[in-house]
């Protein structure tokens, strides 16, 4: 019967952040309780993993129809689903199923009690691709290079007055001692395809760098402001010094804070650069104009035009789940969730036919290979096929 420990394990499944162990010991239950009892276990743990975010109609009702189409004994009339109370029902059950397909097992027939392995329309063949994981490379103001995901904790570098050391932890830190010199030094700290990094910058302000982006910075700073450049997406925690404000330039565009919790997406292949407000107060600046930003707001700046748009109400779990390890897209169309997994993967990706106006919305594992993704995703419908390091989308 369902309890509390299965409870636990399938939150800790929902969320990510389950072991081997816990995986293995939840896919055994599944098939030791088919039928109603595993449906009641996954729907309770959906309702509370979704929280205020449903799997929409046109996705479930999708996946439902590739799990339906592999049971000969159910007729087409029943296929239909139109009342919305049922669509509801079998919604949270198509995601107990992608929850089933995730852990590698089986979708059991409420009839039978046979198996019905879930056929998915992805064709994976041999060499699967790993996902990214912390690297990057540091250059110093010497033009020499460190490769940090091979490099060994403790001193790297010296820079002056400015010692560089990589932490147990795996992150990057900058530590001052003294009077900073008079001569300004830059580092550049960036991420390939398929890196991301932490780094703790001589003001104590910390910064996460996702994948293909990069972060330039002087080993110590100097004079009335913080002033650092970025490509790509970064995340900054910075610490406050009302003195000395913080400037994040990125492109065109700057930043300028105090000290506050903020992301800026700005990568070169997006059509819109975001900047999202997590806590305190940020001004973004540009040609055509400025705007102030309170959490939960988001500025938005075509690449065509420059103009600066404000949006409120900004679901920033969603904004942050690269950082927070996920994918999470929420009426996402295709090319852009391809182009997420692109950057993760350091993998070429190429469509065989109209990629279309098509929404998807859920949330996946970063770390997971992508062939586990790709399954995930093809229950809405979706061919990918794997070729070295390229990946063919057949929508």
């Amino acid at each position: 019967m369902y309890n509390e420990r299965i409870r636990y394990l399938t939150n800790k499944f929902f969320a990510g952040t389950y072991s081997e162990s816990e995986k293995e010991e939840l896919a055994i239950w599944i098939k030791e309780n088919p039928d109603q009892t595993l449906i009641e276990a996954l729907e309770n743990e959906w309702d509370d993993f979704e929280s205020d975010i449903r799997m929409p109609d046109h996705v479930s009702n999708r996946i439902l129809s590739n799990i339906l189409a592999s049971n000969s004994e159910i007729s087409s009339s029943e296929r239909f689903i139109s009342d919305s109370s049922t669509r509801y029902l079998w919604s949270k059950i198509a995601a107990a199923a992608v929850l089933i397909l995730s852990l590698g097992i089986y979708w059991w027939s409420g009839k039978d009690r046979s198996p019905v392995a879930l056929q998915t329309t992805a064709r994976v063949v041999a060499g699967d691709i790993a996902p990214g994981g912390n690297k990057a490379i540091l250059t110093l103001g010497d033009g020499s290079s460190i490769m940090l995901d091979s490099a060994k904790n403790g001193n790297l570098a010296s820079q002056g007055n400015t010692n560089i050391t990589k932490s147990k932890k795996g992150e990057l830190v900058y530590n001052v001692s003294g009077v900073p010199d008079q001569a300004v030094v830059f580092n550049t700290m960036a991420t390939p395809k398929g890196g991301q990094y932490h780094i703790v910058l001589p003001d104590g302000s910390k910064v996460w760098l996702n994948a293909a982006s990069s972060l330039r910075f002087p080993t110590a700073f100097k004079g009335k402001e913080r002033k650092v450049e970025i490509t790509g997406e970064v995340y900054f925690e910075v610490a406050h010094n009302a003195r000395m404000p913080f400037i994040v330039k990125s492109g065109d565009t700057e930043i300028a804070v105090l000290g506050t919790h903020f992301n800026v997406m700005a990568y070169a292949d997006e059509k819109v650069m975001k900047t999202t407000l997590l806590e305190g107060s940020v001004k973004v600046s540009i040609a055509g104009g400025s705007a102030t930003l309170l959490p939960g707001q988001q500025a938005r700046i075509k690449s065509i035009t420059n103009n600066i748009r404000v949006v409120d109400n900004i679901d920033t779990e969603k904004e942050m789940a690269w950082k927070n390890g996920f994918f999470q897209f929420q009426d996402d169309n295709l090319e852009n969730i391809m182009r997420q997994i692109s950057r993760w993967y350091d993998v070429d990706v190429t469509y065989e036919g109209n990629p279309g106006k098509e929404t998807y919305t859920g949330r996946l594992p970063r770390n997971a290979n992508v062939s586990k993704v790709f399954k995930i995703l093809s229950l809405s419908g979706v061919k990918f096929r794997i070729e070295g390091k390229s990946i063919i989308v057949t929508p």
